[in-house]
């Protein structure tokens, strides 16, 4: 019998905080930070308030804070409506080869058992880093081929959450192994949700769905000790090109969990290289919008798939739509929360501008996907032509970066609103003293 899940389930079950390095420590810290700045921004999304009024007047045990909301609540129904509001906003970490988004199902999972457990800081940061390693180790043993289909997020990340979620709640190896094999007939999430609200449902879905599977074998339920990797589990059923290399032999020496890429523009990751390439002939050029007569830009299939077509009736497609996104940029030299409001979804001239770009595929791109390659041109009706590629997306920042990403995701509250939705967060055991330090 393969040996790949129960490998996992004994390192995350025996991971020993003193053997972690120092840097995944520090790194976990700011994706925190990161990840409370897009929560503290999405709490007043359209789907937040739906899904806090729905789950919020569910009758339970008094366990886990949900963000923007009175009480406690039970910890599954407070991972699920914390995943959906810290993923919304698309400001969210995410990690290019596993392709998806590791903080939105991690962070919720654990903030809601570290509340419910009065968990250490050693305990709650180690479980985080767990998490975070199993999905970069997954979603890279599926992608690229999962991701035709599937939304990573919701499924390798189920599998993520339990990981936190097991190491919080301290199973024992089985019953680790057993959770991962329960997690795995939960996991879900589909691409065709893009745009929509029930995207970041698939996020709040995987979080309450680590918590159930977790719960369900502390108590002696059983999964497939295989269901990772048999012929009928979860990677043979959702891709076509199987990488398990990377999901052998884990161990504190061989930690993956600081690859992910914090995000910088407020759109989806597939718009990320296109503007990479824009703004750095904006930085070169001065072009006047209207003098621009076609824009072009080529990159790998997956983009082209998601965000070729033009799409500003609400702010969720208008994140995965490449026109509008390069249009705003143009015209306000930035992609940030504030280009995704109504007056500049409905301006006339940022939709003029948007109906000049095309989206098209480049064989080369394609074949070099998961890395993010693409160019962008920019024609002028005097006939010139202004020409960038970037063959990977750019992905390099800083902790002083984060900390403005931080301000500037909530510079838009008022500071008694901003720590009315901090300070039941920050109240938890987990979170106090010089947790950062």
């Amino acid at each position: 019998m393969d040996r790949i899940q129960q490998n996992l389930a004994d390192f995350i079950a025996g991971c020993d905080y003193a053997n972690i390095d120092n840097k995944y420590i520090q790194d976990i810290k700011y994706r925190i930070i990161d990840w409370l700045g897009c929560a503290i921004t999405g709490a007043h999304y359209p789907q937040s308030t739906i899904a806090r009024q729905f789950f919020s007047q569910s009758q339970g045990i008094q366990e886990a804070t949900i963000i923007g909301a009175q009480g406690k609540y039970p910890a599954g129904n407070a991972a699920l409506v914390n995943g959906i509001i810290g993923h919304v906003c698309e400001l969210d970490d995410g990690h290019r080869k596993a392709i998806g988004h590791p903080g939105s199902v991690t962070l919720p999972v654990a903030l809601a058992l570290g509340e419910k457990l009065n968990a250490s800081t050693e305990d709650f940061l180690k479980a985080l880093i767990l998490g975070y390693d199993l999905f970069a180790r997954l979603g890279q043993a599926v992608n690229p081929s999962h991701y035709a289909t599937w939304h990573t997020t919701g499924t390798c990340g189920a599998f993520a959450a339990t990981a936190t979620a097991a190491s919080l709640m301290r199973l024992d190896p089985q019953q680790t192994c057993h959770a991962l094999g329960i997690v795995a007939t939960l996991a879900s999430g589909i691409q065709e949700s893009f745009g929509t609200h029930a995207k970041a449902l698939t996020i709040g879905n995987a979080c309450q769905n680590a918590i159930y599977a977790v719960s369900l074998a502390k108590l002696g339920y059983t999964g497939s000790p295989t269901a990772i990797t048999g012929k009928k589990g979860f990677i043979s059923s959702t891709c076509t090109e199987a990488h398990l290399d990377i999901l052998r032999n884990p161990s504190e020496a061989t930690l993956i969990s600081d690859t992910a890429f914090y995000k910088i523009y407020a759109s989806c990751g597939h718009t990320n290289s296109p503007l990479d390439a824009l703004f750095s002939l904006l930085k070169q050029h001065t072009i006047s919008p209207e003098h621009i007569k076609q824009i072009t830009v080529e990159t790998y299939k997956v983009a082209v798939d998601i965000t070729r077509e033009l799409k500003s009736d609400t702010e969720d497609a208008a994140k995965f739509s490449l026109p509008y996104c390069l249009s705003v940029a143009i015209l306000f030299g930035e992609v940030s929360l504030r280009q995704f409001r109504p007056a500049i979804l409905h301006d006339p001239d940022v939709n003029a501008l948007a109906a000049k770009v095309q989206v098209v595929e480049s064989a080369e791109a394609t074949a070099r996907f998961p890395k993010r390659q693409a160019s962008v041109s920019i024609r002028l009706h005097d006939g010139t032509q202004y020409v960038a590629q970037v063959m990977d997306a750019t992905d390099e920042v800083n902790t002083h970066q984060i900390e403005q990403k931080f301000r500037a995701a909530t510079s838009h509250l008022a500071g008694q609103e901003t720590e009315s939705m901090v300070t039941p967060v920050f109240a938890t055991p987990i979170l106090t003293t010089s947790w950062l330090a």
